[in-house]
């Protein structure tokens, strides 16, 4: 698949063990949605489940009970309120990444076997001579695009990723990072009628806020407070690194991006650094193959090594400050020494 470095949502492993995530044994809400992100809704749904409702509030009771019945349903899901504004053949290419999303998310098919199934009907609704899912997935971008919408097609792991808008505009912005003042293109986008896999399986709560393109930074303007430190920290400074960092080494991998933009967040944040921790934290794992929680278990391991500590909240905001600069500038010096043209990775497996 190809990966796109979006993400300022969550996004795991695609498993196709028949065991689902174990759990704390009165999961928080956050935890609770968690596996979902790894691609297992059975036990995102059994958390949800076993949550005392008198912990979750009214927006999070209304997203528990979206998702159990858009999951927990043996009905059809993918056809929702709202397809009836869209062009016929748009319509029927979201419903059919709906169906893929659901039935991975869900684990009623190996990642394969799913992704043949939207490549065969992806193949039916678009036509011409593509064969293959990869093919056929970015044949559906001009097609969505001529009825005058947006799209981002491509992949963000596990999931082959589509996301549909109607509005866009651009603007040029200066961003603060560790290593200075970073001029860059800014688009922001609304109008959304799908926000990917990630939103699909969590009822639009939890989705992909920004990405980068070769242009610059697109922003999900809808996802932010744009007045607020969480959009400049984690989304405008976390894409703007990824910008600057691609430029400087074009094949670095996925993971290392994403924890060189983690650290970013963590040098420049204020109000936000411990809730970023304990996400880092929650979202930790050691699987390479899913870029967000491999990059977050090494941040976690080396800042909790630094620091001979992982109790976040008795740290000064200063001390994980020059915590995270010191891991930044250490990763900054191993893969310039492998070679900036070449180097894709100095994180170990």
């Amino acid at each position: 698949m190809r990966y796109l470095a979006p993400l300022a949502a969550l996004l795991g492993l695609l498993g196709c063990a028949s065991q689902p995530v174990v759990g704390p044994a009165n999961p928080n809400f956050a935890d609770a949605l968690a596996p979902v992100f790894q691609a297992d809704m059975p036990a995102a749904l059994a958390r949800l489940a076993a949550v005392p409702g008198a912990e979750l509030d009214e927006s999070q009771r209304r997203t528990r009970d979206c998702m159990l019945a858009r999951f927990g349903s043996a009905t059809d899901s993918a056809t929702e309120p709202g397809d009836n504004t869209l062009p016929a053949p748009v319509s029927e290419v979201l419903r059919a990444y709906r169906r893929y999303w659901t039935t991975v998310l869900m684990r009623q098919a190996t990642a394969q076997q799913a992704e043949a199934a939207l490549s065969n009907e992806l193949g039916a609704l678009l036509g011409g001579t593509e064969t293959d899912i990869d093919a056929r997935t970015e044949a559906a971008v001009p097609m969505i695009e001529s009825h005058g919408l947006h799209t981002l097609g491509g992949a963000t792991p596990p999931l082959y990723e589509l996301m549909i808008w109607r509005e866009q505009a651009t603007r040029r912005e200066t961003i603060t990072l560790p290593s200075g003042s970073f001029d860059i293109q800014v688009t922001m986008l609304d109008g959304f009628v799908s926000l990917g896999w990630a939103a699909w399986g969590t009822c639009d709560r939890s989705h992909t806020g920004g990405w980068t393109t070769s242009d610059g930074i697109m922003v999900v303007a809808a996802a932010w407070q744009l007045d607020g430190e969480d959009y400049r920290v984690s989304l405008l400074a976390h894409e703007a690194q990824h910008f600057s960092d691609r430029m400087r080494y074009p094949q670095l991998a996925a993971a290392d991006l994403e924890y060189r933009a983690k650290l970013t967040e963590l040098i420049l944040a204020k109000e936000t650094q411990r809730a970023l921790l304990e996400k880092f934290a929650a979202e930790a794992k050691r699987e390479r193959t899913l870029p967000h929680p491999f990059a977050s278990y090494w941040l976690i391991e080396r800042l909790r090594a630094r620091l001979r500590s992982d109790h976040w909240a008795a740290i000064p905001g200063d001390k994980i400050r020059e915590a995270a600069g010191a891991e930044f500038a250490a990763h900054t010096a191993a893969i310039d020494a492998r070679g900036r043209e070449s180097v894709q990775s100095a994180l170990p497996d």
